[in-house]
């Protein structure tokens, strides 16, 4: 086994020193201009994306709201119909219908036996007072009733009004009548009183002058 000598460096031989020189610096501001200007671009589409996309969503709801409207102002349609339908085809509407017609409620039915053509029961004229609890009316007749009643109750109305009016009235003259009495009353209890007192004062008058010539009688005597 042997060993390498290594060279050794003589002192007199100099280090080599290597050379530096000054590199440039990078510039990162340009670098970084189009990245912002694409970000913002990119926030920018977002921003008008989600916009459109709220207005559409917005005009969709505005859509269906209106047509949900549309739809119970034809539901609340079909239910007003169906409720003329019902009461057309009601027994009180028919009967209503029957009366224009000038059919009357019979309580002696006769039936027709088919195909025979026998009549079960007599046949009866009717004048139309046979049921008078059943009496159907017409919306006319309704109508008609209606402001009869309502012209009776205006006239029983103005009727109480002029009674009361005219009540009101004679209570007003009774009042002055009697206030009239009463000031009547009272002039004639002053006119008494005065009487009375002129009547005392010629009495007290009449007496001095007694006493006055009482006395002069006594003084002469």
């Amino acid at each position: 086994m042997t060993a390498l000598q290594t060279p050794r460096r003589s002192p007199q031989q100099p280090k080599r020193r290597e050379s530096l020189r000054e590199v440039p610096p990078v510039n990162r501001r340009i670098a970084g201009v189009p990245f912002v200007l694409g970000l913002g671009v990119l926030l920018a589409i977002g921003m008008l994306g989600l916009l459109l996309l709220n207005t559409a969503l917005q005009e969709q709801a505005f859509a269906v709201r209106d047509q949900q409207k549309q739809a119970d102002l034809l539901g609340y349609r079909v239910s007003s119909l169906e409720s003329e339908v019902t009461e057309a085809r009601s027994s009180s509407r028919l009967a209503i219908e029957a009366t224009k017609l000038g059919m009357v409620p019979n309580p002696y039915p006769v039936y027709l036996s088919l195909p025979a053509g026998t009549v079960i029961g007599d046949p009866t004229t009717m004048t139309g007072n046979e049921v008078p609890g059943i009496r159907y009316r017409t919306p006319e007749q309704l109508e008609k009733i209606a402001k009869a009643r309502e012209k009776a109750a205006a006239k029983a109305a103005a009727e109480a009004k002029a009674k009361a009016k005219a009540a009101r009235e004679a209570r007003a003259e009774a009042a002055a009548e009697a206030k009239a009495k009463a000031e009547a009353a009272k002039k004639k209890a002053a006119a008494a009183k005065k009487k009375a007192e002129e009547s005392r004062t010629k009495a007290d008058a009449a007496k001095k002058q007694a006493e006055q010539d009482k006395k002069k009688n006594g003084e002469r005597g």
